[in-house]
């Protein structure tokens, strides 16, 4: 009994017209190709890398008013915890830190916090390179809220953009643009 040989599989037959495709000569890319593809490569990125500038400062800026946010908040919830004022002294251009301490006294004599986040002095400072550049001297009593109204204002390293962080006299503290109204 014999055998008749059998047809080629239909794999067999997709592959050899794949392989067809390619021409030997084709070895790749033209210049002209190549120049194209730098070209709308630098026309992206000349648009995207100024944006991308303006976005990073900007969330520099909203970083440094979010850690005043988040320390402002801290000194307010010592004073609760503790029964007792707190005040949060800054100091603004070349140094940006700030710092807690006991009672009503500005700048810190005694009771000074010290905890995660300070030096053996009890500052925290801007780690971006931000600067603090209004700081008044705020107080939060035991029951948490700040003796008087207060603006602290941060900028970022360029100087090309500001927010306040504004602490009402009832204890809340938010961020708000530079000139809105701070109750």
């Amino acid at each position: 009994m014999t055998h008749a040989p059998k047809s080629e599989s239909n794999m067999t037959k997709k592959s050899a017209s794949f392989g067809s495709r390619f021409r030997l000569g084709s070895a790749g890319i033209t210049l002209v190709e190549l120049v194209l593809l730098v070209a709308v490569i630098s026309v992206l990125s000349a648009i995207g890398f100024p944006l991308y500038l303006s976005y990073s400062r900007a969330q520099e800026t909203d970083g440094a008013a979010r850690t005043l946010v988040v320390s402002l908040n801290q000194a307010r919830q010592l004073a609760v915890m503790r029964g007792t004022s707190f005040s949060v002294e800054t100091q603004t251009t070349p140094n940006n830190r700030m710092r807690f301490c006991s009672g009503t006294s500005v700048p810190c004599g005694g009771g000074i916090y010290t905890g995660a986040g300070t030096d053996t002095n009890g500052w925290r400072t801007l780690e971006n390179r931000s600067s603090i550049t209004l700081g008044p001297a705020i107080t939060f009593n035991s029951l948490g809220a700040a003796t008087a109204a207060g603006r602290l204002r941060v900028q970022n390293s360029t100087a090309t953009g500001t927010l306040d962080v504004c602490v009402s006299p009832s204890g809340r503290i938010r961020v708000i643009a530079q000139g809105a109204t701070c109750p």
